[in-house]
C-alpha cells in the first residue's frame, strides 16, 4: 500500500515512522514496478528518495539523508519519537503511559478514576519527562551544522505530541482539551528555531482546520485496535512535516489518508475544512500523513 501511495502522489521523497524492514521491502517493490528510490532506514524510521543520496546516518529516535538535487544540497530527517509520557492524554482523563515509578504510572494509558489532569504545569512536567524536547534540541543542533554547510532542512515524522500552534484559546473546548492550552514543547522549539510548520503555515486556524493525524480511521482494522482513550475525544495533529531554509518555497500541503477518525471510541467522518491531497480507499495505518510540495530554488 505504501508503495501504492508513493506511486499515486508523485512523491520524490518519502519519510516513515514505525517502519522497521519496511523501507527497504518498498524500495525493492517500487524497483520491481521499474520506479528508482534510494532507501535509507533505522531501527524505526525510513527515508525513500528518487535523488541522490551522499550520505546517512542515524540520530536518536531519527535517520537523516543528506541529498543531492541538481548540486543543491538538502538535508532530510524522519523522525518517530517515544509514544510513552503522553502527556495529551491527561486532560482527556486517561493515563500518559509512564513507567514506575512515574507519576500516573498505575494508569498505563487507562482511564483515570480521578478524570481529567488539567494543571498545565503538571501536563508539561509529564511532556518533558518523555525526552521528546531533548531529542528536538539534538536534531536542532545536528541541523544547524547542516544549515551552515549551506543546505535547507526538512524533518518530517510522529512527534507523538501535540503542537503548540493547536492547543491555543480557539481550541481550548475542542477536542476534549478541557479548558487547556499549552504551549508544547517540542514544536515550540522548533518554531523558535525557525522550522516552519508546513500545514499550519497553510492553514493557520487549529479550529476550522485543526489536521488531525491521528487516530486515524482504517476500515481494515477493529475499532478496539485504533482507539487508545475510548470514552475521549483524543484527536490530534501528531504528524508534522517542518522545513527551513531560504530556498524552499512550500507550494501545497494536504493531509493523505482516510476522511473518518476514531472519536469515543467510534468511527466518525471528519466535518472540518481541512485539505486532502489524497483518500485512497484502502490504508496502512492508525495515523493520517502528510503531503508538502516544496520547489527548491537555486
Amino acid at each position: 500500500m505504501i508503495a501504492d501511495l508513493i506511486v499515486e502522489t508523485g512523491a520524490s521523497i518519502a519519510l516513515l515512522s514505525e517502519a522497521t524492514t519496511a523501507t527497504m521491502d518498498v524500495a525493492a517493490e517500487l524497483a520491481r514496478r521499474g520506479y528508482d528510490f534510494t532507501a535509507v532506514s533505522s531501527h524505526d524510521t525510513g527515508i525513500l528518495t528518487v535523488f541522490p543520496i551522499e550520505d546517512s546516518a542515524d540520530l536518536q529516535w531519527m535517520v537523516k539523508a543528506r541529498l543531492n538535487i541538481d548540486g543543491k544540497r538538502l538535508t532530510v530527517y524522519s523522525s518517530h519519537l517515544e509514544f510513552r509520557w503522553y502527556a495529551a492524554n491527561l486532560p482527556r482523563g486517561y493515563g500518559p503511559g509512564v513507567p514506575a515509578p512515574d507519576e500516573f504510572a498505575e494508569y498505563n494509558f487507562d482511564k483515570m478514576p480521578g478524570g481529567p489532569v488539567t494543571d498545565p504545569a503538571v501536563i508539561h512536567r509529564v511532556n518533558a519527562a518523555s525526552g521528546r524536547p531533548d531529542v528536538i534540541s539534538a536534531f536542532l543542533a545536528d541541523a544547524k551544522t547542516e544549515i551552515g554547510q549551506g543546505a535547507s532542512v526538512i524533518m518530517g515524522g510522529d512527534l507523538n505530541e501535540p503542537s503548540v500552534l493547536d492547543w491555543t484559546p480557539a481550541t481550548a473546548h475542542m477536542f476534549d482539551h478541557n479548558g487547556v492550552v499549552l504551549p508544547w514543547e517540542s514544536t515550540r522549539r522548533l518554531h523558535q528555531a525557525g522550522f516552519i510548520d508546513a500545514y499550519r503555515s497553510m492553514y493557520p486556524d487549529p479550529a476550522t482546520h485543526p489536521g488531525l493525524t491521528w487516530p486515524s480511521d482504517n476500515a481494515e482494522v477493529d475499532v478496539a485496535e485504533l482507539a487508545w482513550a475510548p470514552e475521549a475525544d483524543e484527536r490530534d495533529r501528531v504528524d508534522f512535516v517542518f522545513a527551513t531554509g531560504a530556498a524552499l518555497r512550500l507550494t501545497s500541503v494536504g493531509l493523505v489518508g482516510p476522511r473518518g477518525s476514531i472519536v469515543r471510541g467510534t468511527r466518525q467522518q471528519e466535518i472540518t475544512q481541512d485539505n486532502f491531497a489524497a483518500s485512497p480507499p484502502r490504508w496502512c495505518s492508525d495515523h493520517k500523513g502528510i503531503l508538502a510540495v516544496y520547489v527548491l530554488a537555486d
